[in-house]
């Protein structure tokens, strides 16, 4: 099925961000975790954003890249966040308890259309 869609960008010597698009799951984690790793290891970053607003379904595969990712840039003294999850992914860390973990706000009870999350698939 072939990887996501990343791309990197470094703001500063203390700031990067990694823009990810498409699911995160098994077949397609792999260029993440490559360009997570690589990203924290080479610039060694105090924040590293990982940007999933186009990131529509993640599996725990997915979760347990970004774990590791964090695990990673703590080692070298850095932090990785998470910024903008698409619904899907936000309501999945709050289920696994995560989003404390990487520095997210609880989810609202609805989206901006009114459509209450719980009552999605």
């Amino acid at each position: 099925m072939g990887d996501a869609l990343v791309r990197t960008q470094r703001l500063d010597d203390d700031t990067a961000v990694i823009e990810v698009r498409g699911p995160l799951e098994a077949d397609t984690v792999g260029g993440l975790r490559a360009v997570l790793l690589d990203a924290i290891a080479t610039w060694r970053p105090k924040t590293l954003l990982v940007d999933l607003r186009n990131v529509p379904f993640m599996d725990s595969i997915g979760v347990g890249t970004l774990v590791a990712g964090s695990n990673a840039a703590r080692e070298v003294g850095g932090t990785l966040k998470l910024r903008s999850p698409s619904p899907f992914v936000h309501r999945l860390l709050e289920i696994t308890g995560l989003t404390e973990f990487f520095g997210l706000p609880p989810m609202p009870d609805t989206d901006p259309k009114g459509v209450s999350l719980g009552d999605r698939p």
